[in-house]
């Protein structure tokens, strides 16, 4: 398997650690529970870490760094400690096919960007960096069932094409990134912007920014990653 042979100890321990931490922020912020996944690629490999499937590990807050497993690029467990991968790791795998630069997913059902999703309303660009985002209006995958085919997963790839983020119809959201650390503040940043945009509706008609200056914020958005990250950890010790 392309790889897994050259597999660096140290790398493969910081990923799986990262993850863990990715689905205990998006819990903390109530944008998971037990469901939900975070993944990523290992570098130079057709290999990939996601979270074990949720009624194997239970709640995110708990989510440790043990309980990830490694699948190859079809979904199929390839390492885990006798844990199973999500049923949906194919909504990860097929991301990952068809964007090679993609190193991290991020699938959860955050409430306030699912309503909007239902709605047919847009998730806007609202304020300051975290407008970036939704910078350009967020892809839609016509479908509220649970994504367990390949032929599904290959439909959010081409559904999400070349954006941060997608809809899933009454379902949730996907986010990718860089990193782990990018695809989990991008799904926080997207509830952020959906939160203020449904706030907004109920008071009038939402304008957001103008797409110019949306696009303007994506430089600052794309920064200093690593502070934000600190930042989103620093919540769980409260």
């Amino acid at each position: 398997m392309k790889g897994m042979e050259r597999l660096d100890q140290t790398v493969v321990q910081e990923l799986k650690e990262k993850i863990a931490l990715g689905c205990k922020i998006l819990a903390k912020l109530e944008l998971s529970d037990y469901l939900g996944h975070v993944s990523a690629r290992i570098p130079g490999t057709d290999l990939v870490f996601i979270k074990a499937r949720g009624l194997d590990m239970g709640n995110l807050l708990d989510m440790t760094a043990d309980k990830v497993v490694m699948v190859d690029l079809e979904g199929r467990r390839v390492e885990g400690q006798d844990l199973n991968p999500p049923d949906e790791v194919v909504l990860h795998t097929e991301i990952f096919k068809a964007r090679p630069e993609v190193m991290s997913v991020v699938h959860t059902h955050q409430p306030i960007s699912t309503i909007l999703g239902d709605l047919g309303l847009r998730i806007l660009p609202m304020q300051g960096v975290m407008a970036a985002v939704a910078a350009r209006e967020i892809p839609v995958f016509e479908s509220s069932l649970k994504i367990v085919t390949h032929e599904q997963g290959r439909g959010v790839a081409r559904a999400l094409g070349d954006h941060w983020a997608v809809h899933l119809r009454n379902h949730g959201i996907c986010t990718v990134g860089d990193s782990i650390e990018q695809a989990v503040v991008f799904a926080i940043w997207l509830e952020h912007q959906a939160k203020l945009t449904w706030q907004a509706s109920a008071a009038g008609i939402p304008r957001g920014m103008s797409q110019e200056e949306a696009e303007l914020q994506i430089k600052d958005a794309l920064g200093p990653m690593a502070s934000r990250w600190r930042y989103y950890c620093s919540l769980l010790d409260n």
